[in-house]
């Protein structure tokens, strides 16, 4: 993640380093979702690739690069099939972009990282001619897609319209529109025992989270030390309930179940894009019923994660936490789980 990187390198500012971006790849190779990762002139990172022996090559490459001004695009391959040889087995094959991390191209991730609340159907189109001489843009309509002929304008211009990534190459020439990956923001109403080992998990995993209890002795930094806390009061002045971006997610742990009842009344009148709720089956069939009876649809309560998580037989709180956390992951990864 974009944000998490330039995070750890304000740490490491001091060095050089050179950036390795993801711009292709083929069959099955360890990440598809276009990562990106820091070498340092040390040879230690920050992010990662995928690991491996591929992220390895890619380390000693970009080592060689560093110090330098010029950009250089390395081809690999893991589709060996010798256990003992020092080559990937993944089965696919991979275009990495490496290229000095100057403060120019700092600044523009920072304002890509800007740009994505009030915008974020944002893309980056990037263009990196044969002698590897790159180009990128921030795109927020279609109108801004330069090219160079009418044909990569299409076919640019229709991964910006399906808000898809997509690369290609043309008489030598590389082209990628790449959406960036914007995770949700966790909005966790509840600071109990749940509550805290969700924010505990969703931090490890880089994503933002926002605590809401209206228990003043549950909602401190030493509890919650990575999360934003927010106070809020029962009954529910729905009028003083922050507005949900329709992209975060949303897990309801309150402590008493007409709080939940409360809540799911509130947040379901325009769902956001992940709802779950803490809950056994029968709960959740006494909850709905209710719900429906003050008007809420059938296909909108539908939308709701109850009983929430994956089911992995989990029991202790740190399970039950791993199998909310692996239900979000897996819905704004769009998997089929």
């Amino acid at each position: 993640m974009i944000k998490h990187l330039l995070e750890q390198w304000d740490t490491h500012s001091d060095q050089q380093a050179v950036l390795c971006s993801v711009i292709k790849w083929k069959g099955s190779v360890p990440r598809k979702d276009y990562p990106l990762m820091l070498v340092l002139d040390d040879g230690s990172i920050l992010g990662t690739i995928g690991g491996g022996s591929m992220e390895l090559q890619v380390t000693n490459s970009a080592l060689e690069l560093i110090g330098g001004k010029s950009s250089r695009v390395f081809d690999f391959d893991m589709t060996g099939s010798d256990v003992d040889a020092d080559v990937g087995l993944c089965g696919g094959t991979l275009q990495v972009l490496v290229e000095p991390f100057s403060s120019e191209l700092q600044q523009f991730y920072l304002e890509l990282l800007d740009t994505i609340p009030a915008n974020p159907k944002v893309m980056v189109a990037l263009s990196i001619s044969s002698g590897s001489r790159v180009q990128r843009q921030l795109i927020t309509s279609r109108k801004q897609i330069q090219a160079v002929d009418d044909e990569i304008h299409k076919r640019l211009s229709d991964s910006f319209e399906d808000q898809c990534s997509n690369a290609f190459t043309r008489e030598g020439d590389r082209y990628l529109m790449w959406q960036p990956f914007s995770p949700p923001v966790i909005h966790i109403f509840g600071a109990g025992h749940v509550g805290q080992a969700v924010a505990d998990l969703a931090q490890f995993n880089d994503l933002q989270v926002v605590v809401y209890d209206d228990r003043e002795a549950l909602m401190t930094q030493a509890r919650f030390p990575y999360a934003q806390r927010v106070a809020m009061a029962f009954p529910l002045n729905r009028e003083a309930l922050p507005a949900i971006p329709e992209h975060d997610f949303v897990l309801i742990a309150s402590r008493e179940h007409r709080h939940d009842r409360e809540l799911l009344f509130a947040l379901l009148q325009e769902p956001p894009a992940y709802v779950g709720l803490v809950s056994s089956s029968r709960k959740w069939k006494i909850l709905s019923t209710s719900l429906r009876s003050e008007g809420l649809s059938s296909e909108v309560l539908n939308k709701v994660h109850a009983p929430v998580g994956l089911n992995i037989e989990a029991q202790t709180v740190p399970e039950i936490a791993i199998s909310i956390v692996s239900e979000m992951i897996a819905c704004y990864r769009k998997s089929s789980v």
